[in-house]
């Protein structure tokens, strides 16, 4: 199907979606979890280069370049796309190469206003004035989305997946589980399977008790000691 802009191939499947939802839920402890719809969203964006200097007395210091990627349906500024553009091969067409349906949004904020949320987004990042930084171009790119909804017992939450890197944005949102008594009993045995977490919960013990951890560390040592004495070993 023809695009109205031009869009970067689709190359991160519907089907490894649920991979990367199910592999985030999982670090914040949600192991059951609901997804409901997924869509194929193509997002419009303003992409820009910049040029931006640093001066001192008057004299150019440093000067540094890139791109900047600016949401063009709400104005949000999209810090990984230009690392995507520039480390990513990627083919952009406007002909689509999949049969999956999908929704293009529209073009709601114009390349000057664009421009300016990208000057004022860029002194804050680069912490230089307005007025050292030159932006130029101003082209717009179709973005794929992947945009699933998930449930889980918190309520319900809006993912994006980028179909071209298969990166996830949105899981700041879902609140982290909290651990029933006896998943983190599992959880603290298991690392406890390993020297480095021995050393963990040691130290964390030591903080606990307001003690010095190598005081922490003396007692331990003593009562394994003690415990091999008692077994008539030392």
């Amino acid at each position: 199907m023809k695009l109205q802009y031009p869009a970067p191939v689709l190359s991160f499947p519907l089907d490894a979606v649920s991979k990367v939802v199910a592999s985030t839920l999982k670090k914040k402890h949600w192991h059951h979890f609901k997804t409901g719809t997924v869509k194929l969203v193509y997002v419009p964006i303003w992409i820009f280069t910049y040029e931006a200097f640093y001066e001192q007395n008057g004299v150019v210091t440093q000067e540094t370049s890139g791109k900047i990627a600016v949401d063009a349906t709400d104005g949000h500024i999209w810090e990984a796309v230009p690392y995507v553009l520039d480390e990513m091969p990627i083919d952009l067409t406007q002909e689509t190469q999949h049969e999956y349906k999908f929704e293009a949004k529209d073009v709601v904020i114009s390349k000057d206003e664009a421009k300016e949320l990208a000057t004022v987004k860029l002194s804050s990042m680069l912490g230089v004035p307005r007025q050292n930084i030159k932006i130029v171009g101003g082209e717009v790119y179709l973005w794929p989305l992947w945009r699933v909804w998930i449930d889980v017992q918190s309520g319900t939450y809006r993912l994006d997946v980028d179909a071209v890197s298969g990166a996830l944005f949105g899981a700041e949102q879902v609140p982290e589980r909290e651990l029933g008594w006896y998943e983190i009993t599992a959880e603290v045995l298991q690392e406890l399977h390993s020297p480095s977490g021995w050393v963990k919960y040691i130290n964390l013990l030591a903080d606990v008790l307001h003690i010095p951890r190598w005081a922490m560390w003396g007692i331990i040592v003593l009562l394994f000691l003690l415990f091999l004495k008692l077994l008539g070993m030392f």
